[in-house]
Formats: structure tokens, sequence, C-alpha cells
């Protein structure tokens, strides 16, 4: 059965203040587009992902996606959890869903593929990939919204304990690519260091 990717993109003119003593707006910007293109690139070249759907703050970000060629649902409020609420509503028909982290410059559709797959025959399922500060770079669930989400600090472990709560298998995947996500300048240097291109200039390099 196809899965449908969400990938959740924060308010695109607010996205990654973190990196501003690296690059400045209009480079946070680029980096964040970069990215973007790379994990979408990821979605489609994995065989396992029938639909993606962008899950995006405002207009920019929305124009963004659109020029990415992707669905987009618009989630205006702020807050990772009330976007994935929306989204989960959306999709709540699909076989499984697998949420995949918008700043992942590295990934690739082997890596999706990896995620979808861990999960063997196992239904209902949860697969997660955590980044290398504990977050969740990709999170496979089967059926759609069998377990809900808990991003922030910690992530990959809280999504690993809901499901051990409602009793859903889980595995929990360590993939080299999708564990680099970009949220602080020492992480966009060894982006740009493996390859992200991006013209951030000599404060990122």
């Amino acid at each position: 059965m196809p899965v449908t990717a969400i990938v959740p993109l924060k308010a695109l003119n607010a996205a990654k203040t973190r990196l501003a003593d690296a690059v400045d707006a209009e480079g946070r910007r680029e980096v964040v587009a970069a990215m973007l293109a790379r994990v979408l690139t990821a979605c489609r070249n994995c065989p396992r992902i029938g639909d993606v759907l962008l899950v995006v703050g405002d207009a920019a970000g929305a124009a963004l996606g659109r020029e990415l060629a992707t669905d987009v649902l618009v989630v205006a409020q702020p807050g990772l959890a009330v976007a994935m609420a929306a989204a989960d509503a959306v999709t709540r028909g699909a076989a499984a869903t697998l949420v995949v982290a918008a700043d992942l410059p590295l990934a690739t559709g082997e890596d999706l593929t990896a995620v979808c797959d861990a999960a063997g025959a196992a239904d209902p399922a949860v697969v997660v990939a955590p980044t290398t500060d504990g977050g969740t770079a990709a999170l496979l669930r089967r059926p759609a919204a069998v377990v809900a989400t808990a991003y922030g600090p910690q992530s990959a472990a809280a999504h690993m304990r809901l499901a051990a709560a409602a009793g859903v298998p889980a595995v929990s995947l360590h993939c080299p690519n999708l564990a680099l996500d970009v949220d602080t300048p020492d992480h966009l240097r060894a982006a740009v260091a493996a390859g992200l291109g991006v013209g951030v200039g000599s404060r990122a390099t």
C-alpha cells in the first residue's frame, strides 16, 4: 500500500532563526529552500511513497511549495503540534504516513525506502529515524496517525514511548543521511561540507 509523506515546514519568514549568526535572512530562506527541495526529491524517489503533502505556516512557504510542484496545506496558527494535527486530519484515510523533516540536506529516496521497509510486515507499526540530537528525522506510522506526534526536544524517544504506550510495535532505525538536520550554524557548516549547494558565503563556511 502506498505511503503518504507529510513534510512540515515552519513559516518561511520565521524559519531557521538560530542560523542568524551564520547567514542573513535571505541566506536562511535559500538554505530552507535548498533543503526542502532535497527532501521533496527524496520523497519522489522513494517507490513506497504515493503522495506528498507539504504543511506550511505562511503564504511564502505555500508559494515555495507550489514552485516545487507539491500539494500544500496552509496552517497559519503557530506550532508544529497544530500543523501536524491538521495534516493528520487530512491524511487520516491513508494506509500509512511518513512524516519527514524539511531540513534534511542529505536525504535520499533510498533512505526513506529503508524507513518504510523497516516495519516489515507488522501492522500496526511505527518506525522512528532519529537525528543526532535526539529529534525525529522521519516517522512512519501504519496505519496513518496510529499514534500521535510529539515533536520537540528528544522527540525520537518520545515517539517510541507513544508507540509502546499504544501497544504498537516500533523500530528505531539509525540512518546516517537522515541523522543530520540543520538547526544550528555548526549543522549548517556540516551540511555545506557534505555538499549542500547554497550560496551562503563565507559566514557559513
